[in-house]
């Protein structure tokens, strides 16, 4: 009896130790390439403002690693990439996303144009497949649109496969449960879909961060941005641009609380790249 426990526990963790090398190998198998890939940076700004701070915070990653031209060609941004909550959309986010996005290629309002919005982001995510490149959705908001656009590529590219191909990134269980169940079950079928844990443990802070901020509006780069972000939210009733931290694991950033935040991007000694 004492041999037959000892086999067993070596079979168990035999199969422990295989499954856990699979599921690193499959967390692996997939990089962000900034070469060939594309950034489909989803906000539904309903009715958190905090997406509002995410796309400061967004813009200034990816302009400083690899600057304005480069989100020209692999960057789009959508706002108005919401679910169930789509009566608490804040139009006021519009200015920001105006600020963030217009001099690096612009930014779809679907909010105000819903189809045609799905239409283009079909077309720009089927150039970069066709291309040879992956899609990397950074799910601030709901997967209604995801899923949209998942099935149109899915109708116009019946052999590509979709679930190694495209990427979504959510980190948030509410933004899970206002997305409608059909479009969320979709979403999580036929693309690669992964549910990182929820960023507000360490890019959120309530009566927000005075040194931060400080930094943030006075950086000459990205003051702009910021200033329009923290007019829209006031950073001292919160500092959150917890949206952001699926960017961050796209990139392969790992976790950066906002103090590490504010000396990788916000310090004027690191220049960005143009």
């Amino acid at each position: 009896m004492k041999t037959k426990i000892t086999l067993l526990t070596l079979c168990v963790c035999m199969s422990i130790s295989c499954a856990t090398l699979q599921e690193s190998r499959k967390s692996t198998q997939w990089r962000f390439n900034p070469q060939k890939d594309l950034l489909s940076l989803h906000y539904d700004h309903a009715p958190d403002k905090d997406d509002g701070h995410s796309a400061a915070a967004d813009r200034t990653i990816l302009q400083t690693l690899y600057g304005k031209e480069w989100i020209k060609k692999h960057v789009v941004a959508v706002s108005g990439a919401y679910g169930k909550n789509s009566n608490d959309f804040n139009p006021n986010s519009d200015a920001v996303m105006y600020a963030a996005w217009n001099d690096c290629g612009g930014w779809l309002a679907a909010h105000t144009s819903h189809n045609i919005v799905i239409t283009i982001l079909t077309k720009r995510w089927s150039e970069t497949l066709q291309a040879g490149g992956d899609v990397w959705i950074k799910e601030g908001g709901q997967s209604d649109i995801t899923a949209a656009v998942v099935r149109r590529i899915i109708e116009q590219m019946p052999d590509l496969d979709t679930t190694s191909r495209i990427h979504t990134v959510q980190h948030s269980n509410w933004n899970e449960d206002q997305t409608a169940e059909r479009a969320l079950g979709y979403t999580r079928r036929y693309t690669h879909y992964t549910l990182i844990r929820d960023a507000n443990a360490y890019l959120n802070i309530p009566r927000g961060n005075e040194a931060f901020v400080t930094a943030a509006i006075e950086h000459p780069e990205f003051g702009a941005v910021w200033k329009a972000a923290f007019a829209y939210y006031n950073p001292k009733e919160r500092l959150d641009f917890s949206d952001t931290g699926e960017l961050m694991y796209i990139l392969g950033l790992g976790e950066i609380g906002i103090n590490e935040y504010k000396e990788m991007f916000l310090d004027t000694t690191n220049s960005d790249k143009g």
